[in-house]
């Protein structure tokens, strides 16, 4: 029986190769080593291997061999069957009555979103103006009761980015006021994750409407500047003086994990049967100003107030337990259930992939960014994607207003007979 350490390192291992096995078969599909599984391949790398491992060597104390068993099989069989869905299973021939004529993406529609983005974020930056050098304070301090503004800014200023995208004429002096602009309110959003979610989107767009497609070399430089920039944003806070402080915030999102093999181990931990899920599907996207009693212990909450109280009460939020919420709900079921949302959801990535290569169009393309886990919903909960096909189609419709026009054809340039 191997030890303690030997057998995490060990079952860990054996996972991670299943895991990069599954994504290579992804890449082999679609003839590019960056691609919609990417941002799912690039946050597990990090938060559920690379921080892991180094929590090992740091002799951090990890759940059961039951719990490892469990988390690390469950990791790896969700994206092979992930991989092997795309890659074998041939999605079907749909017809969609989209809205029709030539999508005229112009600057309008992008300072439109961009400004709306920056006035609705502007009431939280005037309340916490004293904050402004440190906005993980303000994030940290509207996390409750200010969901409207928060989650509305960051609405916009995504919708703004991939607008911004599909603008043909791009000229050098509206892009750096538009990218300094966008990088100034996403910075005092207080939050890390959108920064590298532009980074992914840009290259979702010039893979899948662009049909660039990305080789190993390139790949690699650029995930490890992608990665170069997170630590980036890890040292910025502390101002670069303590790196063991950074080190040790940066291996704390191995903290997920772990905080899920404890619960797994509870030998009283009660089951939901379905109900943490449902609210979760359910209560993000109901703001509290038209619900004010709306619960504060919903989802993934419940598990933090049971489970990490302190970090209940400081409003911290409910990220920091991985698979927990599934396996409350489901308990070992939990396995089955993720393989078969894994499947379903690796089947509707194939159809939007698919559409796109027929008409690589915008509404396409924020369905696909959806499914992918790049939404421009801030708040992206399981069975969104009614909410994302409408905003999909009614943003193809309204930027069909004549009111610029522009060639959107990313497949092939517009040539002028003269």
């Amino acid at each position: 029986m191997l030890s303690g350490r030997a057998f995490e390192a060990t079952t860990m291992i054996l996972s991670f190769a299943v895991f990069c096995g599954s994504y290579a078969l992804i890449v082999w599909k679609d003839k590019s080593w960056i691609n919609w599984a990417t941002p799912t391949f690039f946050a597990s790398l990090w938060s559920r291997y690379v921080f892991q491992f180094i929590s090992i060597c740091l002799s951090r104390p990890g759940g059961s061999h039951y719990a490892w068993v469990f988390l690390y099989v469950t990791y790896a069989l969700m994206f092979l069957v992930t991989a092997l869905v795309y890659t074998f299973i041939k999605p079907p021939h749909l017809k969609l009555s989209l809205p029709r004529g030539e999508e005229a993406v112009g600057w309008t529609w992008v300072w439109g979103f961009l400004s709306l983005g920056i006035l609705f974020y502007l009431p939280i930056l005037v309340q916490y103006r004293a904050l402004l050098a440190q906005p993980r304070h303000i994030y940290e301090a509207t996390r409750t009761g200010y969901g409207v503004w928060f989650i509305g800014s960051t609405f916009f200023l995504n919708l703004g980015f991939v607008l911004f995208l599909f603008v043909r004429r791009k000229t050098l002096a509206k892009t750096a006021i538009f990218l300094f602009l966008l990088a100034l309110f996403t910075y005092w959003h207080g939050n890390k994750s959108p920064v590298i979610g532009y980074c992914m989107i840009w290259v979702m767009f010039r893979v899948y409407i662009e049909r660039k497609a990305i080789r190993a070399l390139v790949s690699l430089t650029l995930l490890s500047t992608f990665g170069a920039l997170v630590l980036l944003l890890f040292l910025l806070p502390s101002g670069g003086s303590n790196g063991v402080e950074m080190l040790t915030s940066v291996v704390s999102y191995a903290d997920a994990v772990r905080n899920t093999m404890i619960l797994i181990d509870d030998p009283d931990g009660q089951r939901y049967y379905g109900r943490l899920l449902l609210e979760g599907a359910i209560y993000p996207a109901v703001p509290r100003v038209l619900m004010p009693d709306k619960p504060k212990d919903f989802s993934g909450f419940r598990i933090v107030k049971i489970y990490n109280p302190a970090n209940y009460r400081a409003d911290q939020g409910s990220s920091a337990f991985d698979l927990g919420m599934e396996y409350a709900d489901f308990g070992p079921f939990a396995l089955v259930y993720l393989c078969l949302s894994s499947a379903v959801g690796a089947w509707l990535v194939s159809v939007a992939v698919v559409h796109l290569k027929r008409s690589p169009k915008l509404g396409g393309f924020i369905v696909l960014l959806y499914l992918c886990g790049l939404g421009v919903f801030s708040v992206n909960p399981p069975f969104f994607l009614p909410e994302n096909l409408l905003l999909a189609v009614v943003v193809s419709f309204v930027i069909r207003l004549k009111i610029l026009r522009m060639p959107s054809d990313f497949r092939r340039p517009e040539i002028s007979a003269g």
